[in-house]
């Protein structure tokens, strides 16, 4: 298992966060690419940092060897009466892609979701040819639940994006 861990955002994350933009690799996340100004990221980081709300969490991705901040991850849609969540995927720098990042921080917030916010279901969504992200969710336990037909606008065309999902009851806890 790889060494990284999980902690809230702070203020400082906002220069990497919107490097992030910039990065090969990050057309096969979900949504048409936004034109953003480091400004307007610096606000969006400042928000959450000083937000008291409990429907989302957004996490730095950190290695523990040096506490460098390498991606973020994020739980949205926390439902505490229906026990229920949306995880909202990763960014990690491309430098670390392909490295076991992904599959370590996807089981790291499924303990968080099913051990620590006592959730009993959490879905999650992919465009269709991100087969990596697919293989991935699958390998944690996530199950697909049905294809979304065009979904998703981006690169021009309308994108199939698949919905998956895992239960509590299906979550592993020995691996995490």
């Amino acid at each position: 298992m790889l060494d990284v861990y999980l902690r809230a955002f702070s203020l400082d994350d906002a220069d990497f966060i919107y490097s992030l933009r910039d990065m090969d690799g990050m057309e096969k996340i979900g949504g048409v690419k936004r034109f953003v100004s480091k400004e307007k990221d610096n606000k969006w980081v400042h928000d959450i940092v000083m937000s008291d709300g409990n429907q989302s969490v957004y996490l730095a991705i950190c290695q523990k060897d040096t506490h460098k901040i390498v991606g973020y991850t994020s739980i949205a849609d926390i439902d505490y009466r229906n026990g229920t969540c949306f995880w909202s995927g990763l960014k990690i720098a491309t430098a670390y892609a392909g490295k076991g990042y992904g599959y370590q921080v996807t089981k790291t917030i499924l303990k968080y979701v099913f051990e620590e916010l006592r959730m009993v279901r959490c879905t999650a969504m992919a465009i269709e040819d991100h087969v990596v992200a697919i293989r991935m969710m699958e390998k944690a336990g996530y199950q697909k639940e049905g294809l979304m037909r065009s979904y998703v606008f981006k690169d021009g065309i309308h994108k199939n994006t698949w919905l998956l999902s895992i239960l509590s009851s299906e979550y592993k806890r020995d691996e995490a």
